[in-house]
């Protein structure tokens, strides 16, 4: 017997001498996570043991990391916890070239969408700045037009890290100096501008000085450059399955918004000009020392400022939640100055930020080198997907009827009913992801859910496939593909046999 509503549940627990579950805790999700059940009438236990409110009693108990430890565990010290309020998404940021961040932000969008949020997604391409300028630098001294025709984006990449070796050591001076001058006392600015005056730093902050007054030669560079990046991003999304809503970019903040957050930060009196640059001294916002530059020296515009602006714009069109990005970990100091630059001018939509970061390095990257293609990655596995065996569809076994009694009783093998217990904690799966947004705690999942279906299915001689096993290896089908899905993976069987009682994976 099944039943969608809470007074048809409270009639079936009845049966299992369960009949107090407190209103207090009804908001739980009773009718779609099984263990909620269990955790609703515990919750009531508790209470009744330790003086506590059901409240906190209910989030106290957890899906245990073991499942041979029992199917719920009580975490004490939650009897009595402090307040925390997490707040949820409306949009998705995902910022940066790399292919992480897009598979990362992906998977957030999904988690958040599963429970009803809407979410947009933003390709934020670091398609402006001094990294481009840095790029036409490069094309002036490496660039051929014969390489680009015959690969325009390798030949790019080719290009930028030629010049890039060229311009690090310089980069690296000029940090130096920065540190030197600010252990001293002295003014940072001037320290590095000597350096930042000379050789390849020079050309490139020349070029996009360029590129911000509408020089026609680097703007026609830019706009090349730009296009086929995004046809080559668009191409390889589409075969990641991964979509976006939006195709936008530093280069479409708008100037008029960049000039609102200049004079916001001037009439608050939290900018300065140092060195010729306009900065905002961090130690004013209770941060460690340290200036954020907003207009450089040269009169251009930063990063930062850029994406001050972006913030702005993005709260005015889209009204959101939340706003995460999605960006690797040496980024950590830019959003730090962000969000505390945005809290001195706008405190509530400060709030509304997260940066969700992850290791800048990788190891597939130190294994590949410079220079690799996701896209070959892409088509080894395809080659490999493209050799898996024909399923046969005459062995599957489907059933129309909903189970007995008897059906689910012949379910006694321990594996199989281990089984169910893990297929049966999907939900709380689910739901603990949401502090970290980490995927890893949902691959970790499907990882010991098919270590377990290999248990049920390891006997000898031909596995006699009975109703109850067969709604176990469906159930099983379904949270395996749920799983998958969340991840961005696609099963190899998309095309699943359906059975009348049981819900399929949307």
């Amino acid at each position: 017997m099944s039943t969608l509503e809470i007074d048809g549940l409270r009639q079936l627990l009845e049966g299992f001498s369960v009949s107090d579950l407190s209103a207090d805790v009804l908001q739980s999700s009773l009718l779609t996570n099984p263990l909620d059940v269990w955790r609703s009438a515990l919750a009531t236990l508790l209470t009744g043991l330790v003086d506590c409110e059901v409240l906190n009693a209910y989030k106290a108990i957890q899906w245990p990391n073991n499942i041979f430890n029992g199917d719920l565990s009580v975490t004490l010290p939650r009897l009595s916890p402090g307040s925390k309020v997490a707040e949820l998404s409306s949009e998705i940021v995902n910022k940066g070239k790399h292919l992480r961040s897009t598979i990362i932000g992906g998977f957030i969008g999904r988690l958040y969408e599963s429970i009803g949020w809407d979410v947009t997604r933003i390709n934020y391409l670091g398609d402006w700045g001094k990294p481009i300028a840095l790029l036409y630098v490069g094309w002036t001294k490496f660039g051929s037009q014969e390489a680009y025709d015959a690969d325009p984006v390798g030949h790019l990449l080719e290009v930028y890290h030629q010049i890039d070796g060229l311009f690090q050591p310089e980069h690296a001076a000029s940090r130096q100096a920065r540190d030197d001058a600010a252990k001293e006392g002295k003014d940072e600015g001037e320290a590095q501008a000597e350096i930042e005056g000379k050789g390849i730093f020079a050309e490139r902050n020349e070029a996009f000085k360029k590129l911000e007054d509408g020089d026609e030669e680097v703007k026609a560079f830019w706009n090349r450059i730009r296009s086929v990046i995004v046809e080559d991003y668009a191409r390889f999304y589409e075969r990641l399955g991964v979509r976006f809503d939006e195709y936008s970019g530093e280069s479409q903040v708008n100037a008029e918004t960049m000039a609102e957050v200049e004079q916001l930060l001037k009439d608050k009196k939290l900018s300065e000009e140092s060195a010729g640059a306009w900065v905002v001294d961090m130690k004013n916002l209770k941060v460690k020392a340290g200036h954020a530059i907003i207009r450089d020296r040269t009169g251009s515009s930063t990063y930062l400022l850029r994406d001050l602006a972006a913030v702005l714009e993005r709260s005015r069109k889209y009204a959101f939640d939340e706003m995460i990005y999605v960006v690797a970990s040496d980024n950590s100091v830019h959003f730090s100055q962000l969000r505390k630059i945005m809290e001195a001018i706008d405190p509530e939509l400060e709030k509304k930020l997260r940066h969700v970061k992850f290791s800048e390095s990788s190891k597939m990257a130190t294994a590949l080198g410079k220079g690799y293609k996701p896209q070959t990655i892409l088509d080894r596995c395809e080659e490999a997907v493209a050799a898996f065996p024909e399923t046969d569809s005459e062995k599957g076994h489907t059933t129309t009827t909903t189970l007995s009694d008897e059906d689910l009783e012949a379910l006694t093998d321990e594996d199989q009913v281990n089984l169910l217990r893990l297929l049966a904690q999907y939900p709380e799966v689910v739901n603990a992801t949401f502090p970290s947004l980490e995927p890893s705690a949902i691959v970790l999942y499907i990882a010991s859910v098919t270590d377990q279906l290999s248990e049920v299915l390891d006997e000898e001689g031909e596995i006699i496939v009975t109703p109850g096993l067969a709604a176990l290896l469906e159930a099983t089908r379904i949270v395996l593909e749920n799983g998958m899905k969340l991840l961005g993976l696609v099963p190899v069987a998309e095309k699943a046999q359906e059975r009348a009682d049981t819900p399929i994976a949307a």
